[in-house]
């Protein structure tokens, strides 16, 4: 991998060195409210889970979904693909009744969330790092979300594009069956089978569906 070229570029660190500090926070207080839904479903575990205030849950996704706005603004959209990935498995997995969210979804998302921040951390020190290193936490939220397909390219940080090879300038060369026969005549006479099939190369009289049709014989 051509770390070089994979990173994403950004010319203004300074908004990004503001919008890290953000996004910790934020993210910080998304998970805050995750836990404490977790923590509440616990208490009223054995009636309708329902009676957790859904509040909690509009505010993670809300902050979620603030931070990848702030992302896509300094220029870093493949890094608010990791978070628009973990919104969408949040929308998922509370739309449904009852709630799917537990320990193992709100740590994925927790997950996902810390890997971004380093990500930021190492854009912001100079680092070459690839927004692909976010793969395995961003395929994990995915598959939270119910997405069809999940992909390495999806977090590749440049559009798709045909690249020219320059060539050697030699023209390739022809297929030349002639050339072939002696070699052919040789190994079929080693083998001592195909008696049939080995007087058509060396009397001359090669005919390619015949000599095909005896060696099956």
């Amino acid at each position: 991998m051509d770390l070089q070229h994979d990173t994403e570029t950004i010319e203004d660190l300074s908004a990004l060195a503001w919008v890290h500090d953000e996004l910790r926070r934020s993210l910080e207080a998304a998970h805050k409210s995750l836990r404490r839904y977790l923590k509440e479903a616990e208490a009223v575990a054995g009636s309708d889970v329902d009676a957790v205030d859904p509040s909690v849950l509009r505010t993670a996704r809300a902050q979620l979904h603030q931070s990848v706005g702030a992302l896509e603004l300094v220029g870093l959209p493949t890094a608010a693909q990791v978070l628009r990935a973990a919104e969408a498995a949040l929308q998922k997995l509370t739309s449904s009744r009852p709630v799917k969210l537990g320990v193992k979804q709100v740590e994925a998302i927790e997950q996902a969330s810390f890997a971004l921040l380093d990500y930021l951390s190492r854009l912001l020190s100079g680092k070459p790092v690839s927004p692909l290193a976010l793969f395995p936490q961003y395929r994990e939220v995915q598959e939270l979300a119910g997405a069809d397909r999940v992909h390495p390219a999806d977090l590749w940080p440049h559009d798709w594009q045909w690249r020219d090879v320059a060539g050697d300038g030699a023209k390739p060369r022809a297929f030349d069956a002639e050339a072939l026969l002696p070699e052919i005549a040789a190994r079929l006479e080693g083998s001592g089978e195909n008696p049939l099939a080995l007087a058509d190369f060396t009397g001359g009289d090669f005919l390619p569906g015949r000599g095909l049709l005896d060696m099956k014989a």
